[in-house]
């Protein structure tokens, strides 16, 4: 059944007596609503009854939180935290030093060691310098000095072969019978005024002698001086410089790279 006249909002809000020209079911339809509203105005909300009372902006206002986060420093893997920071700032370090240290000197050379051709000569770091000298001790140094301008040999060269015979060990004996510092065999220390091999001073000094005749013999072949301080002149010769053991052929190897040299 269509009504007469169009219901408003404010009609179902406001209850009122239908006009004139309104139906019955209309004039039923606004009662019913009228009652409706009515009751929610008289009903109040269950959910406010038992709100938990929380803060209000005021109080949010007179204690503001303003907690900062504090920056972490990286957490590296094993380490503790607070070990981490003092870690970075000390491998930093150690880099600077490095690559300030890590710069090429080149060590003097006399002219026959440099005669060869074959061999290069690469960068040598002042760290690397100050550690060898540091393992000779004062003492094994002063004389290394003094045998390298007597012989005019280049004291890197001496340094080299001291630590390929003995490693510095001044008491050092191989079970051939060679000793001392240089590793002088009995009857090579003899012929070159060796009374004491044990004495520092006396097998630099003769050690140097014998690797300066060494290297006259063989035309300042730093190889082939090598070889022989290790096996013997005669077998160089015999072999025309190409020396069959493998014992010499290492030690060539071993006393270049500790110089600085590369063959």
């Amino acid at each position: 059944m269509a009504i007469d006249k169009p219901l408003t909002v404010r009609d179902y809000l406001e209850p009122r007596n239908a006009s004139a020209g309104g139906s019955r079911r209309a004039g039923t339809t606004r009662k019913s609503l009228a009652s409706f509203a009515d009751m929610l105005k008289s009903e109040k909300p269950a959910s406010a009854e038992g709100a938990a009372a929380g803060m209000k902006i005021s109080e949010y206002l007179k204690s503001p939180v303003l907690t900062t986060q504090a920056v972490r420093p990286r957490r590296l893997p094993g380490i503790a935290n607070s070990a981490a920071v003092a870690l970075q700032a000390k491998e930093t370090s150690q880099e600077a030093a490095a690559a300030k240290d890590n710069q090429p000197v080149k060590p003097g050379r006399t002219a026959e060691v440099l005669s060869d051709p074959g061999i290069r000569q690469p960068g040598r770091s002042t760290l690397q310098r100050f550690g060898t000298e540091n393992a000779a001790g004062p003492g094994v140094e002063k004389s290394i000095q003094q045998a390298a301008a007597k012989y005019n040999l280049p004291p890197d060269l001496i340094r080299s072969v001291i630590r390929a015979e003995s490693n510095f060990q001044a008491d050092a004996v191989s079970p051939a019978g060679a000793k001392g510092l240089m590793q002088l065999m009995p009857e090579t220390a003899r012929e070159l005024g060796v009374t004491n091999p044990f004495d520092t001073q006396q097998n630099i000094d003769g050690g140097s002698r014998y690797l300066r005749q060494m290297l006259d013999r063989f035309g300042g072949n730093l190889r082939l001086a090598l070889a022989a301080y290790n096996a013997g002149p005669g077998a160089v010769e015999q072999y025309n410089g190409n020396v069959p053991y493998a014992e010499t052929r290492q030690y060539v190897k071993r006393v270049l790279r500790f110089a600085g040299l590369t063959a």
